[in-house]
């Protein structure tokens, strides 16, 4: 992957060419690839601080278990790895986006509200605690009742069946 060049294309105006030294092309069988090997370090630095993850594509969720009286500790531990996963993603030029991130603390109902703090300091940036997110497709609360979920799901079906109606005066 050598020789490649890069122009910019804006109301017909084409810029110059410039060599394009990193990445693959968009699309490319080896793309999805090469980046898990290019980022399978990350799982080493996450695992050094004892934390839990899961990754998918380029997204990686973070998570630790405690009570609520070891919240302070658990989100020290958090932002200590988040802080060397910045280290090691501008080392290897890439970037982590504080857009995208969510926090959401998990557990009964009670224990969630044992929770003094309403935010995560993340990267520098606070980043406000959700009431849900939605991770692969599923949409979790902080209760994992699965409630939002469930509508969601139920709202989506009875939308199809409304579209199945519409097709009853053409059957016998």
């Amino acid at each position: 992957m050598s020789e490649r060049f890069q122009s910019v294309i804006v109301d017909g105006v084409v810029s110059a060419s410039r060599p394009l030294v990193y990445g693959v092309p968009q699309g490319s069988v080896l793309g999805p690839v090469l980046f898990t090997l290019y980022s399978q370090p990350l799982s080493d630095v996450i695992s050094d601080h004892d934390c839990d993850y899961h990754k998918y594509a380029d997204d990686t969720e973070l998570s630790k278990g405690a009570s609520p009286d070891q919240f302070d500790s658990v989100q020290s531990c958090i932002q200590t790895c988040i802080g060397d996963v910045l280290i090691w993603m501008n080392s290897n030029k890439l970037k982590l986006n504080t857009d995208k991130t969510e926090v959401m603390p998990v557990g009964s109902a009670s224990r969630v509200a044992l929770v003094e703090s309403e935010c995560a300091n993340i990267g520098g940036n606070s980043v406000p605690f959700k009431m849900s997110v939605k991770y692969l497709g599923v949409h979790l609360d902080q209760t994992l009742s699965m409630r939002q979920h469930i509508d969601s799901v139920c709202r989506a079906s009875f939308l199809e069946l409304r579209r199945a109606a519409t097709n009853r005066p053409y059957l016998s």
